[in-house]
């Protein structure tokens, strides 16, 4: 009988221990006055998914949560459907026959430094509440640009769209940083404690303004960027 109530006694202190990480980690975690529990109201069945994915604890969370494929697969689709180049032209107002100088360039990536939530997955990889991606197209005498950002957690998208005449134009650059942002640990009592995240970041730099956009670096993207800033120089100086 003893041992009965030893185990309901740790079962209550977990519970109540449980509840508490998950509240203060909820608080920390957004860094803002909007609790998890109100971000749920008024949402869709898949925002409120994309939610529970970054914000759900405890042992049982992983029950009633996404696994980081099936949130990677939801941003995905958002992605295939807001990042189609013929969408990016049409928003720019221009035919891909104006912008054919170099092969256009596309970065993509989860924007780890402004997003409200972040997640280090079973997958050992991060993943974010925000996407971002970044259309470039060079014309003769102009460059454009498409941006968006968009947010599974609650339908946000946020456009840009811009353009500038190569003179106006000071660099493309590829920088990374490490940004400290707050995660929940893994396990049943997975806390909420600040880790480094590399974060990859395309700028552009014109007229005394520079625009940004995450993205996921690799060796195309590299080499795609290189013909850029070859593109600039060779303009810069005819």
């Amino acid at each position: 009988m003893g041992i009965i109530w030893i185990l309901i006694a740790l079962a209550v202190v977990y519970f109540v221990w449980n509840y508490i990480v998950g509240r203060k980690g909820s608080k920390k975690l957004t860094e803002v006055t909007e609790t998890p529990a109100t971000m749920l109201r008024a949402r869709t069945s898949e925002q409120k998914k994309a939610i529970k994915y970054f914000t759900a604890t405890g042992c049982l969370a992983s029950l009633s949560k996404l696994s980081d494929e099936e949130y990677d697969a939801m941003v995905k689709s958002l992605f295939e459907k807001y990042g189609d180049k013929q969408r990016a032209l049409k928003k720019l107002c221009i035919d891909e026959s104006m912008v054919n100088e170099v092969k256009p360039l596309l970065v993509h990536g989860y924007d780890y430094e402004n997003s409200v939530f972040l997640r280090y997955g079973k997958d050992d990889k991060w993943h974010a509440s925000d996407y971002q991606f970044t259309w470039v197209f060079c014309g003769s005498e102009q460059v454009y640009f498409y941006s968006m950002t968009f947010s599974p957690t609650n339908g946000n998208t946020k456009e840009t769209t811009d353009e500038y005449f190569y003179k106006d134009i000071t660099n493309f650059e590829h920088t990374t940083r490490v940004v400290e942002k707050l995660w929940l640990g893994k396990g049943c009592l997975g806390r909420y404690s600040r880790r480094p995240v590399v974060a990859d970041s395309f700028f552009i730099s014109a007229m005394g303004v520079t625009r940004s956009c995450a993205m996921e670096s690799n060796a195309e993207t590299e080499r795609q960027i290189q013909g850029l800033r070859s593109k600039l120089r060779e303009k810069k100086n005819s």
